[in-house]
């Protein structure tokens, strides 16, 4: 046999790197540096000698100190990852094992890296806001905080696959960057249009006519969809004719009738057109301005858009509209983008 001799990457003996070789026909265990070691003339002495320090190590560095487990992989083929893999970028990968602490610094380096090419685009072209851009500077702005955030934020709280896939498709329309350009022109934060796009198609899984939000069609000429809606007592006798069957519910102290319906909604001709039609309805309808008066606080925005029973403005008639709304939002952080 060949003579050999590696140090051990892990064991180490009184805080002292441990090498094992063999020379000839005999095995030796060799510690601080070539200072002191063990010659055995027996390979089964050796592996005891090895399982001894081995036992010695362990009652030193119980598993929880380890902080550092490597792998090694052989002749194995490149994978892709999925889209519930994190992105293995080492410079947005989580630093610390508490998953709260964890996203609290991944959303700070976020919002630092946002803030970055905020002031890159401002300052070349001279101006202090980002409404003060050209349509062609802020849309290549937008693009790339829509790609930072998908890379950064997206890949690393691992959403479900059609979840992942809803937010990041490019096919018929860039949400985040869609929502990003409405939010410049029409004030409408991008964290509340990307969640009621979300929660009104189920995450893409159902859209009729490329309507993304649910908004009704008054005259009544495209063809009827079912949806939930949330009634009292006199609207469900009001809607009477729309009912398909109905359930009596109660939700924080009140009763309600919860009706599957038949309704008419809008048709739009492409997944944009819906977008900038749901911005145009809030910023022109007077029933909305309250939504306007906090900024872009998505809290305030959610609290306010639910249901009218609950002092929303009545956008939708879920009582858990509004909280449906923030639970999205907080999960998937979409309010990193709202600026």
């Amino acid at each position: 046999m060949k003579n050999f001799r590696i140090t051990l990457p892990v064991v180490n003996y009184k805080k002292k790197p441990v090498s094992v070789g063999i020379t000839g026909k005999r095995a030796y265990v060799e510690y601080n540096d070539g200072k002191n070691f063990f010659i055995l003339n027996n390979r089964w002495l050796m592996f005891l000698a090895l399982l001894i320090i081995y036992l010695n190590w362990y009652s030193d560095n119980p598993p929880e100190q380890v902080t550092k487990v490597y792998h090694i992989y052989q002749n194995e083929p490149e994978q892709k990852l999925t889209a519930e893999e994190v992105f293995e970028n080492d410079e947005f990968l989580l630093a610390s094992n508490n998953e709260s602490t964890s996203k609290d610094q991944l959303r700070k380096r976020f919002l630092i890296e946002k803030q970055k090419l905020i002031f890159s685009y401002t300052t070349k072209a001279g101006v202090s806001r980002t409404d003060q851009l050209s349509a062609k500077e802020l849309l290549a702005l937008n693009r790339q905080i829509s790609e930072l955030f998908q890379n950064m934020i997206l890949g690393n709280v691992k959403p479900a696959s059609h979840v992942y896939h809803f937010f990041t498709d490019t096919a018929d329309l860039n949400k985040l960057e869609t929502a990003l350009m409405e939010q410049a022109k029409f004030h409408v934060p991008a964290s509340i249009t990307l969640a009621q796009a979300a929660l009104e198609t189920s995450y893409g899984r159902r859209i009729i006519h490329n309507n993304y939000f649910g908004i009704k069609d008054k005259t009544g000429k495209t063809s009827k969809s079912t949806t939930t809606e949330y009634y009292t007592a006199e609207e469900a006798k009001k809607n009477a004719h729309k009912i398909i069957n109905k359930k009596l519910i109660k939700s924080n102290g009140k009763t309600y009738y919860k009706c599957l319906v038949k309704d008419n909604f809008e048709a739009y001709r492409s997944p944009w057109a819906s977008f900038r039609a749901h911005s145009i309805f809030l910023a022109s309808n007077s029933r909305y301005y309250k939504l306007f008066t906090g900024g872009k606080n998505y809290e305030a925005w959610a609290d306010k858009i639910g249901s009218s029973k609950h002092g929303g403005v009545g956008y939708a008639t879920s009582p858990l509209y509004g909280n449906l709304l923030k639970s999205i939002i907080s999960r998937y952080h979409l309010d990193l983008l709202d600026h």
